[in-house]
């Protein structure tokens, strides 16, 4: 799932404003048809979309609940143990898999089929050959570059580093600088981060959690080549929670770290004469390897105990189509449609900033659809922070995960 703790609050009155003219969308002794929707988004943001969808069709009424990513889970959760669930449900793209092997939501795969080349982020919804959720808007990470502490390093902010040779270079020269400058940004002590920015070396670098076989792959020599570069980092390196990374970034002290584009809303705000960029993320080599990242995305699903199936299927689809999406993500201001109409849209590439995020998305990945992935994913980042913290050789480190996963993996095969 995405980092939502970033956005501004947009007005208690505007609020029941909105919660108002839902109250009144359906008429007294109309025989209107009910669906539910829980998202997260403000209500002011989704508002005027379902105003729009009740509008083209008639008949239908939309009951929306905003969640927070704080209990949403635990309430999501609650709800279908008690048979209250929703219709329509906004996952994290995390959640997702989890919520297929449970086989609570409806399968999708016909609309798949119909709209597969039109959007991206489909892995997270796929399970087992079928497909349980929609692409609705989605982040990618990419490379903050300080500009300003480039030239002082005697490099070129215009060139920014292509591969991990010259990430490793420039993160030397900003560190030489001193006086409490890091050349890059290293997250540890934090869950449900440090994989999402070691991952971005080993997917590149050919790297994987799984083969297309379900092997665990986690200690290919492709994987300990991208932790073994990892460490290369940390000598010029801030280790640090994301929100000192950012503190620093912004203050002028880091000259690189991978992040998401609700930097690029906060630095406008805080920091608005801070003088920076942002790249693909560097890939192994010149001639080998790829400019990945990890992407989060949220995901429309529908649930199996819906009463109102095809409704909530409609709804589901109107939220996806790009009209819908394009204006939420312009309302947040740090995530982008998971339509591939967004990659021409002058809305998200007429500033360079924010037009790395749309190319990036294109090769960026998200985390294996499995229902144990919470799980996995705190065996890489116990790996990797192991290996940071010089406790044990990278090799032994990513055995250790590649067991530990395996057993995790074990488990969920047994259903």
């Amino acid at each position: 799932m995405m980092r939502r703790s970033h956005m501004r609050a947009l007005g208690v009155v505007a609020g029941l404003c909105f919660l108002a003219a839902f109250s009144c969308g359906k008429k007294s002794g109309s025989r209107s048809t009910s669906v539910h929707l829980w998202q997260f988004w403000d209500i002011a943001v989704v508002a005027p979309i379902i105003a729009e969808f009740e509008k083209q069709n008639p008949g239908l009424h939309v009951e929306v609940e905003q969640l927070t990513w704080a209990t949403g889970l635990e309430k999501i959760q609650a709800a279908l143990a008690s048979g209250t669930q929703p219709d329509v449900c906004e996952l994290g793209s995390t959640w997702l898999p989890r919520f297929s092997y449970e086989g609570v939501l409806e399968d999708l795969t016909a609309v798949y089929e119909a709209e597969r080349d039109s959007f991206l982020m489909w892995d997270s919804a796929l399970y087992k050959g079928r497909v349980y959720g929609l692409p609705w808007v989605q982040g990618s990470r990419v490379l903050f570059i300080n500009r300003e502490l480039f030239k002082k390093a005697g490099l070129d902010p215009d060139r920014p580093p292509q591969t991990w040779d010259e990430l490793l270079q420039a993160s030397q020269k900003i560190g030489a600088l001193g006086n409490g400058v890091y050349g890059f940004g290293q997250n540890i002590g934090e869950k449900y981060v440090l994989y999402k920015k070691f991952m971005a070396f080993a997917w590149g670098n050919g790297g994987d959690v799984f083969d297309e076989r379900g092997n665990v792959v986690v200690n290919s020599p492709a994987m300990l080549e991208a932790l073994e570069f990892y460490l290369k980092l940390a000598p010029f390196s801030l280790q640090e929670k994301q929100e000192v990374l950012d503190q620093y970034f912004k203050t002028g002290k880091l000259g690189m770290q991978i992040s998401g584009a609700w930097n690029v809303k906060n630095y406008a705000l805080e920091a608005p004469n801070l003088d920076y960029s942002c790249a693909l993320v560097p890939k192994p080599a010149a001639d080998r390897g790829e400019h990945v990242s990890f992407a989060g995305a949220e995901m429309l699903v529908v649930f199996k105990g819906s009463q109102q199936k095809e409704a909530a299927v409609k709804l589901a689809r109107f939220l996806q189509a790009y009209p819908q999406a394009k204006a939420v993500s312009l309302a947040a201001g740090s995530v982008f449609p998971a339509a591939r109409e967004a990659m021409n849209d002058p809305a998200f590439t007429k500033d360079p900033r924010i037009k790395v995020f749309v190319e990036q998305s294109l090769t960026s990945r998200t985390p294996p659809a499995h229902p144990g992935w919470n799980e996995m994913e705190e065996a890489i980042d116990h790996a990797v922070e192991e290996a940071m913290y010089g406790r044990r050789a990278p090799r032994w480190c990513l055995d250790d995960a590649a067991k530990e996963i395996t057993t995790i993996a074990a488990r969920f095969n047994q259903k």
